[in-house]
């Protein structure tokens, strides 16, 4: 049964959750697929009770987790439910999804899924040479197959060839290995009939409590539950009830706000928040760039995916990984190869820079990122000055007492009563990253975060299409304030304008993203053609690595940060910074 509510609770304020999943086309066919990025209501007046203190300073010192994504649709190397196309349950509605595979064609697959080859223990091994400690896989997506043994339908792996629970077979293996384990789970469903039905919708209700029900006392101590949106349809107050009986049974658990309501951290997908050591968060990223098994999408490079991780554990979040097995059960090579790489930085750096540490003390920057812990920083070098040393400033009067490379190499380091500056000659810094530990004279964990390398936008008069009077929240250096706009009827363009007292030269910038967000937009850069217009100099796609660089440094005394392709915008930091 659902319980009331407990008596600690935690209150936040309305807001909007940007649910968003990406897929992979062609050119022929992005032009006939709809906005995959869905818009859902977060209530987060709803009265909830988070996790206590120790749970959650757990689960940031373990940084890094695994996600798991796979399904019966595997066998054919597609995404997960996105390739389903997805009709509305109601009827004339909005579809759910528009893609080429039929449900006929997809809702069958489970009648062939066998994976033979499917090795939990390995599998978790092979997280834990990777510096994993915890992991989180799809129990149900949204087109509504449960990789689990569920009494409330036949729609589940007991019903497939396999007919074995898979996620009990890897929660054993997690126990088995000392490692966290996690589930995602989907509340709206693309495959039952009556979700956001015109008549069943509640009958809906009771299965999704139901299932919740037995994830919840089926799978021995939950580690994190990962929700994907409730979509559309009157829920009541069921986030409210689901997050009570979670918090009955799994006190400890830590929970995504992807629910219908806040929780314990926020979830930037496919991006990266901006510093922010106020909030609980954690980024979900692909080691592919699908969120399951595709033969033809390849690994992103291993710069790529050290930057990503990195920037991450740099500005004080969590990073969940994910992977997507194939359909016999084995895992990709690719990913396997990806992870094995990762696996042999982490020996050398992870347990001393990453593990049970904090982001900071200094910002991310086009740099690189730091870490602390205890009287301990590192810094995270990707990019070198092309000439001069490398300057840092002094923090709150601490001294260096030592600094080394953690491969074991001497550094050459002075410092005054303002900075500290050092020398690695070339032969001495690794391929992508260099991490430099630093011993100082006292903890480093209270200190005020700080930036390396300070942003142009510190000294420039910033204007607007529209909130003039909330700008201020893109130079405050707090994620946690977020500067909103909404274009009004028959406007079409969202734009910000950094003026300088002479000119500038920009060599990359920062669109630095909080708990809002809007994923579907169109950032570009533009200077003054010199007659009244404007010429664009840059554009990017707002996902991946957090600092962008632009293809040639541009000099400049205005410049403006153009936003299309969306109605609404959301930024908690914008930065432009010198050629580095």
């Amino acid at each position: 049964m659902f319980l009331p509510q407990s008596n600690r609770v935690m209150r936040r304020s309305l807001s909007l959750l940007l649910l968003c999943t990406l897929t992979f086309v062609t050119d022929a066919q992005e032009k006939n697929v709809p906005d995959e990025f869905q818009l859902y209501g977060k209530d987060t007046t709803i009265i909830i009770q988070c996790a206590g203190e120790e749970a959650s300073e757990n689960w940031k010192d373990q940084r890094f987790g695994m996600f798991i994504h796979w399904g019966p649709i595997s066998q054919l190397g597609k995404q997960l439910s996105h390739s389903r196309n997805s009709p509305s349950h109601r009827p004339g509605g909005k579809p759910y999804k528009v893609a080429k595979i039929e449900p006929e064609v997809y809702d069958i697959q489970y009648k062939t899924f066998d994976p033979v080859n499917f090795d939990p223990d390995q599998l978790v091994k092979i997280a834990q040479k990777a510096g994993m400690s915890y992991l989180v896989i799809t129990a149900k997506h949204h087109a509504g197959f449960s990789m689990f043994d569920s009494r409330v339908t036949d729609y589940d792996i007991m019903s497939a060839p396999y007919g074995k629970d898979i996620l009990k077979e890897l929660e054993q293996a997690c126990r088995k290995n000392d490692f966290n384990f996690g589930f995602y789970y989907s509340p709206r469903d693309w495959h039952h009939p009556d979700c956001d039905s015109e008549t069943n919708h509640e009958r809906y209700i009771q299965f999704y409590k139901s299932q919740m029900e037995e994830l919840l006392n089926n799978y021995g101590s939950i580690y994190e539950i990962w929700f994907d949106g409730l979509g559309p349809g009157d829920w009541g107050n069921t986030s409210a009830e689901v997050m009570t009986r979670i918090r009955t049974l799994h006190p400890d658990a830590m929970v995504n706000d992807r629910g219908g309501a806040g929780a314990d951290f926020y979830t930037p997908e496919h991006t990266i928040s901006h510093f922010n050591s106020k909030e609980l968060w954690e980024t979900c990223q692909t080691t592919t760039g699908q969120w399951g098994y595709n033969p033809d999408v390849g690994a992103k490079s291993l710069p790529q995916l050290m930057e990503i991780l990195l920037y991450t554990w740099g500005a004080d979040g969590n990073m969940l990984l994910n992977i997507g097995p194939r359909g016999d059960g084995s895992l990709n090579p690719v990913e396997v190869e990806r992870l094995e790489q990762i696996a042999e930085w982490w020996s050398v750096h992870g347990e001393k820079s990453i593990r049970a540490s904090r982001g900071g003390p200094y910002f991310p920057g086009p740099w690189g990122v730091s870490t602390r812990k205890n009287d301990k920083i590192y810094l995270h070098i990707f990019r070198w000055p092309s000439e001069g040393d490398l300057i840092f400033p002094k923090l709150n009067h601490r001294t260096i007492e030592s600094a080394r490379l953690l491969n074991g190499e001497k550094i050459e380091i002075s410092q005054n009563a303002e900075n500290f500056s050092f020398i690695v000659k070339d032969k001495y810094r690794e391929e992508i990253v260099s991490t430099i530990e630093l011993t100082i004279n006292e903890s480093a964990m209270d200190i005020e975060a700080v930036y390396a390398q300070t942003p142009l936008t510190n000294s420039a008069n910033l204007t607007s299409s529209h909130m003039q009077e909330d700008l201020w929240k893109v130079n405050d250096h707090d994620a946690s304030t977020t500067w909103h706009a909404a274009l009004n009827k028959d406007e079409l363009e969202i734009w910000i304008e950094a003026s300088f007292d002479e000119a500038v030269t920009i060599g990359s910038v920062v669109t630095g993203r909080g708990d809002e967000w809007h994923p579907r937009h169109k950032p570009e850069l533009q200077v003054p053609d010199g007659s009244g217009g404007w010429n664009t100099v840059y554009t990017w796609k707002p996902k991946w690595e957090p600092v962008k660089f632009l293809d040639h440094p541009v000099s400049t005394d205005k410049i403006r940060l153009k936003i299309t392709g969306t109605d609404r915008y959301y930024l908690a930091e914008f930065e432009l910074y010198a050629p580095f």
